[in-house]
């Protein structure tokens, strides 16, 4: 049956059928549809599977306006171009639903056979002859049968024509022939690859499908190409730049690890080596000692006596360089043993200062010592903190020129903290000496610090001992007016 009872569709020189997406089939057409069909009955058209040689591109388009036919009351009016037995028809087409009899959804399909210049046709030739995307349309042995603009822009040049076939456009062939086995298995194809250009070898993202040749209706592949030279220029700049970063990241980790292994021996050489000079140091103390106190009777002559002098305060000296470089050398291999305990300030205060009183006194420099009412106690390691006192106060007294001034307080901190400063009106640093005074074996180059021996590992050893109990050390100091270092120590703090 052609028509609907009652209705004379037939008389209708426009084309009406009825499309079954799902199914890819005819299910109805009227006479003109027929013609345009070239098919004798609407048995002869339904009989047609119209998928068999549909483009994946046109099924595709084909399901979504199905979907939008169920979810709304959607309708479209294109251009398309219909192979009736091989033959190409291009037909002004209007699409619409149409519920099928067992619920599905169907097209409606209305076609006008001559073709009008609309709006729409106009705006896609145009667009189709200024975009920069390069299409191209291919027969199935990979000749060109038609080139845009852009494409054909692209494509002179190569094999001295624009006439180059589709796999010769290829740098690697063995692009072409993924591209290839894709187009066999499903159609159509999508890849980056480098292609032959006028301007020399390019990047393309190649896109390509299976479809007809709307002159003749001979099967035949579209491609288009965009160049995305540029943009894969830049990914490999940022993929070589990655990896150098990753490269020069590693290289620091095993600098890293290697400083760490070398700091670890040093540390471990300068324990070891600490503990092997003590036993003849404390024999050369102990024995100069009784010698030049004439223990055992005067010593004669008295010369012997001032050279006793000399071994001793010598010994004594070197002493305490293995104490400093032990403590370092136990700090920086984490093996520096914190005894935290609660301690009476004020009781520390005048033992520290007691001990760099005789220092201050020959040096002609007055000490005066501060705790405030608001701290009674301290809490931390008692040998550590009475240490870090002594060492502040002795570089104090170092730089301090005769008639100066250096002040010991101790006042409360931020959030429940302590502080201990010690502050002088000597000789000061800027901020290169400062930086140079936290280094270990760092010494001040002055006329003030050449008069007095020591092994710049005062102010390290401070810094060290402030930090391992959770605190931190400030320094403010100026050429020629003073310095002034504060050891912030925390209320309470965990043990390493």
């Amino acid at each position: 049956m052609t028509g609907f009872p009652g209705l004379p569709v037939d008389r209708l020189k426009t084309a009406l059928w009825v499309f079954d997406i799902d199914r890819s089939r005819v299910i109805w057409a009227n006479r003109a549809a027929l013609k345009i069909w070239r098919a004798d009955s609407i048995e002869e058209l339904a009989a047609r599977d119209m998928g068999a040689d549909m483009s994946p591109a046109v099924a595709a388009r084909l399901r979504q306006y199905q979907e939008d036919f169920i979810a709304r009351d959607a309708s479209f009016t294109e251009i398309w171009t219909l192979y009736p037995q091989g033959k190409p028809v291009a037909v002004n087409a209007v699409f619409n639903a149409a519920r099928l009899p067992d619920g599905r959804m169907g097209m409606l399909c209305e076609a006008s056979a001559e073709y009008k210049e609309t709006p729409e046709s106009l705006r896609s030739a145009d667009a189709l002859l200024h975009t920069t995307v390069m299409i191209t349309l291919y027969d199935l042995d990979g000749r060109p049968l038609y080139r845009n603009p852009a494409a054909r822009a692209a494509a002179i040049g190569v094999d001295g024509a624009d006439q180059a076939a589709f796999a010769d456009r290829f740098v690697e062939a063995a692009e072409y022939e993924r591209i290839r086995a894709d187009i066999d298995a499903v159609g159509e194809a999508s890849q980056i690859a480098r292609m032959r250009t006028a301007a020399g070898p390019r990047w393309h993202e190649v896109t390509a499908r299976t479809c007809r040749d709307a002159a003749t209706g001979a099967p035949a592949l579209l491609v288009s190409e965009t160049d995305m030279t540029e943009a894969r220029e830049y990914q490999t700049e940022l993929e070589e730049s990655r990896a150098k970063l990753e490269d020069q990241a590693q290289e620091l980790r095993e600098l890293h690890r290697a400083a760490e292994a070398a700091s670890r021996a040093k540390s471990q050489f300068l324990a070891h080596m600490s503990h092997e000079l003590r036993t003849p140091l404390n024999a050369i103390i102990g024995f100069s000692d009784v010698t030049r106190q004439g223990t055992f009777g005067p010593v004669e002559p008295r010369r012997y006596g001032d050279y006793a002098e000399l071994i001793h305060e010598s010994g004594r000296l070197l002493l305490d360089l293995i104490n400093d470089i032990l403590d370092i050398s136990k700090i920086e291999a984490g093996k520096f043993e914190l005894r935290p305990e609660v301690i009476q300030a004020k009781a520390l205060v005048e033992t520290s200062s007691r001990l760099v009183s005789g220092m201050a006194k020959e040096a002609g420099v007055r000490l005066v010592t501060e705790v405030t009412d608001e701290v009674d106690t301290l809490y931390g390691d008692a040998r550590a903190i009475k240490q870090i006192i002594i060492n502040l106060l002795s570089n104090a007294v170092k730089f301090t020129p005769t008639g100066g001034r250096i002040e010991l307080l101790i006042k409360p901190g931020p959030a429940g903290a302590s502080t201990i400063t010690v502050r002088d009106n000597g000789i000061g640093m800027d901020p290169e000496e400062i930086g140079r005074a936290l280094d270990p074996f760092g010494q001040i180059d002055s006329s003030i610090a050449q008069n007095h021996r020591g092994t710049g590992l005062g102010l390290a050893l401070v810094k060290n001992l402030v930090e391992i109990h959770g605190g931190h050390l400030d320094i403010i100091s100026r050429r020629g007016e003073g310095t002034s270092v504060t050891a912030v120590l925390p209320a309470a703090f965990i043990a390493e």
